[in-house]
This record gives structure tokens, sequence and C-alpha cells, in this order.
């Protein structure tokens, strides 16, 4: 491409910085014996029916611990004289397949073997009832007909909309044992009723099912570890995810900054948002009903996680991605992703340059950052933020935050003969390349 290469020549790349964010980390030590006594504390073991069988639903986010979570949960219904087996709880998500989704399960760490008892995937549902404005509400076809239903799942801020009720036990009743068939009911009027429709759903399916037990909410911190446990009885169920809701709303990691001109992101994937990278960092979301984030003129990724198994939903927030990213996109999963979420934006392709080192420059030329020394921060994911890099006007400002450590060298991005990136040790003192002394450049 020589016109592009000549577009982009004479781009000054700016110098990095090390920056580290000191956040306390109250992440819980041991997870399996948290898990057991939030179910000790909850009541549930005196609802259950002797051998009946439970299904768990669990679904296809990240979160931190998952199959300790899991197996965890089952041993304590199994020891309580239940059968347990699993239900993959995620929409559409896998590509609408119960393939699809086991191997979703599978990439979060998930299998019959870690949970220690059977999984049962696919995509028939029943339907459990009707909304006035006529919208049936479906739930798993195989939770419809077990002895008991008890969900888990991590509740956080949504992607797409802000509301009393986001991403916690009420989607998951609703659209993840819903299935395919539950999320495109649940989206069909769209996200501006999402905070609305949602919530009347559950409300419907708790009191038609006397089956549901409940679910394990998870709340993770700043540093993605799980920090609070919960386990909540049915009755409850909408009162607590809501009060959950403000709780990990107040832990979620962010960037120590409102405004940026360019912002990379070295990685995005369904395993650390479901919309990619996670909108209330980035401030980016196809939906107009999402508030928060910060402001970037810029924002470009570089790559696709494997664990996301082709699914880029989320990648039409970015301003420029790679080739790299595009060629590793499953569009069949990530166009039903959209589709159903009737968020199509979120997976529209933005400019797609040939390399990390064309898209790094691309970003910098046209973030109107002008004469003055470009702000620009680089991050692994929207999930990792209490290491990062800054240029130097950036770190020169975050330099006097109590709470960041600056790195007093600088670095320079350094690209091998392809132009990528050779990234950095995030979690450790590695940098982009040796490291520069300011006198030195100066």
């Amino acid at each position: 491409m020589p016109l592009l290469t000549s577009l982009l020549t004479g781009i000054e790349l700016p110098f990095l910085h090390r920056v580290t964010r000191h956040i306390p980390d109250d992440g819980l030590s041991d997870i399996p014996r948290s898990v057991r006594d939030a179910l000790n504390a909850s009541g549930v073991a005196e609802r259950l029916l002797p051998n009946g069988e439970v299904a768990i639903g669990v679904g296809s986010r990240g979160i931190a611990g998952l199959p300790q979570i899991v197996r965890a949960t089952v041993d304590w219904f199994r020891e309580r004289g239940a059968r347990p087996f699993l239900v993959p709880c995620m929409g559409s998500h896998g590509g609408a397949t119960a393939e699809g989704q086991l191997r979703v399960l599978e990439h979060l760490g998930v299998t019959a073997a870690s949970a220690g008892c059977p999984i049962r995937a696919g995509m028939d549902t029943i339907v459990i009832g009707t909304l006035d404005n006529g919208l049936p509400v479906h739930m798993d076809a195989h939770a419809t007909s077990a002895d008991g239903v008890f969900v888990i799942n991590r509740v956080k801020p949504h992607t797409a909309f802000t509301g009393p009720h986001e991403s916690g036990l009420v989607k998951m009743l609703v659209i993840g044992l819903g299935k395919r068939n539950g999320a495109d009911c649940c989206h069909s009027l769209g996200f501006g009723l999402f905070a609305e429709v949602m919530p009347q759903m559950a409300r419907l399916l708790l009191e038609r099912k006397p089956s549901l037990l409940g679910g394990l909410a998870v709340v993770e911190n700043a540093h993605d570890r799980v920090c609070l446990l919960e386990a909540v009885l049915p009755e409850r169920l909408l009162e607590r995810d809501q009060a959950l809701l403000v709780e990990a709303r107040a832990r979620m990691g962010s960037l120590p900054v409102d405004d940026l001109d360019v912002l990379l992101v070295d990685r995005m994937g369904k395993d650390i948002s479901g919309s990619g990278m996670d909108p209330n960092v980035t401030g980016r979301s196809p939906s107009p009903y999402k508030t928060g984030g910060l402001r970037a003129a810029r924002l470009g990724v570089l790559r696709l996680t494997e664990a996301s198994g082709g699914n880029a939903t989320g990648m039409g927030n970015a301003d420029v991605v790679t080739q790299r990213l595009v060629d590793s996109v499953d569009f069949e999963s990530t166009y039903a992703n959209a589709i159903t979420s009737t968020s199509l934006k979120a997976a529209a392709i933005p400019l797609v340059m040939p390399s990390d080192e064309a898209a790094v420059r691309g970003l910098i030329k046209t973030c109107g950052a002008g004469p003055r020394p470009v702000r620009l921060a680089y991050i692994q994911d929207t999930l990792s933020l209490n290491t990062f890099w800054a240029s130097t006007a950036l770190a020169e400002e975050l330099s006097a935050r109590p709470d960041c450590r600056v790195s007093p060298e600088s670095s320079v991005f350094r690209f091998n003969a392809e132009g990528s990136l050779v990234a950095p040790g995030w979690g450790s003192p590695a940098a982009l390349n040796p490291t520069v002394s300011r006198e030195s450049r100066s």
C-alpha cells in the first residue's frame, strides 16, 4: 500500500511510561470455601427435593475462578442429596448452537470433568408465560424439566444500557436460560426498553416456576478477582440483583483519566466483555442507551483473544483494527450475536490497517492532537487496568496522582519485521524495548 505508507510516514510515536495504579485488593483467598459459606447461609438447602435433579446455569463470561465456583457449587448440591447437572446459560452465544455453547464453556475451563457432573446442552426452550405486551418468556427445556434450577453469574454494569438491573442474576434467568429464543424476545424492543422488559420477564419466571431456587451472585473487584459471593433466594433475587449492581459498579476497574487522544487496546474478546471491550471503560458502546466511561478521540484494538472463539462482537466500537484481528473473526458467530442483540454496529468492521504499526500511526495521525504531545494510553484489555502504558504527556499528569506510580524511564514502540507490536510484560517491569532515560533523549 504505497499511498498508505506515504500517509503514515513521519508520524512521531510518543515515548511510553509504565504506570502502576495502586488499588487495594480484597479478593477472596479461598473461593470454594466462600461458595460453600454463601450457600450454607442462603436457605437453599431447605428447598431441595430428596434426590431431585438440579439444573445449574453457567454462562459465557470469563468470571475469575469460574471452574472453581462451578465445582464448589456442584459439590455442595450433591452433598445435600441432589443430582446436579450444568446447563449452558448464554442466550445466543457460541453461534447459537448447543455444540458452540459447549465449546464456549470449555474455553472458560468448564467441562463435565472439571465440574464433576454432566452438561446438558440444547437450544430448545419452553414458553413459561407471556407478558402483557405479548412477548413470550422462554426457559431452557432441560432446566424446565429439572426439580430445581439455580444460576451462577457475575453482577456488573451492562455494556449497552444503564438501568437498575443490568448484567447479573436477572439477565441470567431471562436471557441466559432463555437461550436464543429468550434473547431474541428480550432484545426485540431494543435496548431502550431493556431496563423495563428484563425485570418483567424475570418476575414472571419467578412467579410461574417454583422450581427456581435462586442464584449465586459473583462480584469482582478492580483486580479482576472475586471479592463477594452471595447466594440469593428467588424472593429476594430482584432486590439483591439491584443492590449488588451498585456494589459492582463501585468496584469496577477504570483508567484514572477522563479523556484521551488515543486509547490503544492490545486485545478484545467475549471472554473479557460481552462487547469485547467494556464500554464502561472505553466509553464506546453501540447503543445510545449506555452512559459512562472515558472520552477517547480514537480507539484502536490490535487482536482478538483465542478464547473468544472468533466472536468479535464489539469491534465496531473501535475506529481502527488490524488485518490480524479481522482474519481471526468468525463472522457467523459474530453476526448471530449482533442480530440477536439488535446491536448491528457492534459487529461493523472499522478501518482495517495492515499491521499493528500502521494502526498505531493511523490512530495518532487522526486523533486531532495537532502540534501538542499526544495523550495516549495503551492497555492490555478492559479487565486489566492496574498496569498500563502512558505517553509522556499523559504520564506527567498521572504522576501527580497519589494512587499512580509512573516509571521514570521511558520506552518506545517496537515492531518486528512484519509490523507487529512487541508487546510489553504487563505484570512485570519488562518494557517495550530497553529503557531510555529522560537525559539520553533530551
